[in-house]
């Protein structure tokens, strides 16, 4: 019965997310070739113009690539970042079920769509761009579990960040969406940052998010590097964030209740 109720609840999010039809998901669709074509065109200009870098074009182009079908995935969001202004936090504890449980399975409902939708038929028509997709390693599937796990468990933390200063929640999602897109290593490959900041970018907590399943991916880093690392933090962080949202759920404010 468990297993029901969140699998209901991702069809729920699939609903809601596609009441509006297919018309609705064109704008973040365009918004994804948009970022897409540019920094594509930013990694040829580049290494034509004979920079030397310790990625290869294919491997730029198809981390990029990759990034974009599954950055849903890459960093995760989700209605937490709304929960001081609009009541989801209510809502949640009025359930019979266990808060993670819900938004967990709330979010990967709303990945679907997407993923049907983008993900797959970019995938497929990868190869007539000049684009490999498929995968180095099959390292890359337990990657990607350890990497999604790491999205959520910040996810509560910053939530609970949010709970703490109150009334900030907007400012506090801009602020972790900045800090997490560059440490992740999702939007620049640690690989091709210079002075060695690669090998300490990729041991902090958020290079095991995205970056790490994307370097295994296109074959720019090693599993016995990457994989105990996403593992240690999602230890790491999954009990800091348990712990502290226990704490944090008496210090909740909505509409000043």
């Amino acid at each position: 019965m468990t297993i029901y109720k969140y699998a209901a609840t991702a069809r729920m999010a699939v609903r809601g997310k596609t009441n509006g039809g297919v018309l609705y998901l064109l704008p973040e669709m365009f918004l994804k070739v948009v970022y897409l074509v540019p920094v594509m065109c930013i990694w040829r200009s580049l290494t034509a113009g004979g920079y030397e870098a310790e990625m290869s074009v294919s491997q730029l182009m198809s981390y990029t690539y990759v990034n974009v079908l599954f950055a849903d995935m890459m960093i995760v969001n989700t209605c937490l970042s709304a929960w001081d202004y609009d009541t989801k936090s209510m809502e949640m504890f009025t359930r019979p079920m266990p808060a993670f449980g819900q938004v967990i399975s709330r979010t990967a409902g709303e990945w679907i769509p997407m993923l049907l939708m983008f993900s797959l038929p970019m995938f497929l028509a990868a190869p007539f761009f000049g684009i490999r997709v498929l995968p180095e390693s099959l390292w890359v599937f337990p990657s990607l579990v350890l990497s999604v796990s790491l999205g959520f468990a910040f996810e509560f933390l910053f939530f609970c960040v949010t709970v703490r200063l109150r009334n900030v929640a907007w400012l506090t999602y801009v602020i972790r969406s900045a800090v997490v897109s560059f440490f992740s290593g999702t939007v620049i490959p640690f690989r091709i940052l210079p002075f060695g900041m690669d090998r300490w970018m990729q041991y902090q907590p958020f290079g095991s998010m995205g970056g790490a399943f994307l370097s295994l991916y296109v074959g720019s880093a090693q599993a016995s590097e990457m994989i105990p690392a996403q593992l240690f933090w999602n230890i790491v962080i999954w009990f800091a964030a348990v712990i502290w949202f226990r704490r944090s759920r008496e210090r909740m404010v909505s509409f000043g209740g």
